[in-house]
């Protein structure tokens, strides 16, 4: 199904994505859209330009018509894309891309929240959804020990996603793992996580007042390995289905 079609005639939407798919799906709103809104505009030329492309390219602070259908190059705005979404409720057709890879889960649960229907695209899967949209409630709804098997199975792969977005002690990746999960794994679990991780060359330790502050070594090689296990298990799950 075309995007748009997706989208309908939803005024403020939104669309996330991941560094796969990102330019790919501007350029398809671009089909049906008037002006590409972005604070990265000379590497939107170049893209336009490689891709033969012909749109108009805005500075979100360029003033807007208001019958102008708008694509949203979220992940440009940084921290004021809600200074932003603000201005841009007077539109009559928005859809704000945002890629994945640069939001942390609070700025996720504010742009669900401020926009009337999402769509996310991940691993070539589609999902629509309306503002109910809440991972944490679905989370609820498992069986916890089901969620427990399987956070500490993936024990690796999350801890490698926490520390993708800041550096930590091992006590707080304790804490991390049960805010996120409610699934309590014990330092007796965590450490020798840490360490293969550390011996695969992905990790590495600094000393600060006495604890070992773990951070990525490798980002970039850390984010293929991550992407490559979503997509392993997105294909498992669809096996799945019925």
């Amino acid at each position: 199904m075309d995007i748009n079609e997706v989208i309908g005639l939803t005024k403020h939407s939104l669309h996330l994505c991941d560094n796969t798919n990102f330019k790919e799906i501007i350029f398809t709103y671009l089909l049906d859209y008037d002006v590409l809104v972005t604070k990265d505009a000379e590497f939107w030329k170049e893209e336009f330009s490689k891709n033969m492309i012909n749109a108009k390219i805005k500075n979100p602070n360029s003033k807007l018509e208001k019958q102008e259908k708008v694509i949203v190059d979220g992940s440009s705005l940084k921290n004021d894309f809600l200074k932003y979404e603000k201005r841009l409720e007077k539109q009559s057709r928005v859809v704000c891309v945002y890629n994945l890879n640069n939001l942390d889960s609070s700025v996720i649960k504010e742009l669900v929240a401020s926009h009337d229907k999402m769509i996310l695209s991940v691993n070539n899967i589609r999902m629509l959804s309306n503002k109910d949209f809440n991972a944490e409630k679905r989370l609820e709804n498992l069986d916890p020990k089901i969620v427990e098997k399987l956070v500490k199975k993936e024990l690796k792969n999350i801890l490698l996603g926490v520390l993708l977005r800041k550096p930590m002690c091992g006590t707080e990746l304790v804490k991390a793992v049960y805010t996120k999960f409610r699934v309590f794994v014990s330092p007796g679990m965590i450490y020798p996580a840490l360490h293969e991780l550390k011996k695969e060359g992905l990790l590495k330790y600094d000393y600060e007042l006495k604890n070992k502050i773990y951070s990525i070594v490798q980002e970039e090689q850390a984010k293929i390995l991550l992407d490559k296990h979503t997509e392993i298990n997105s294909l498992i799950s669809q096996s799945l289905q019925t």
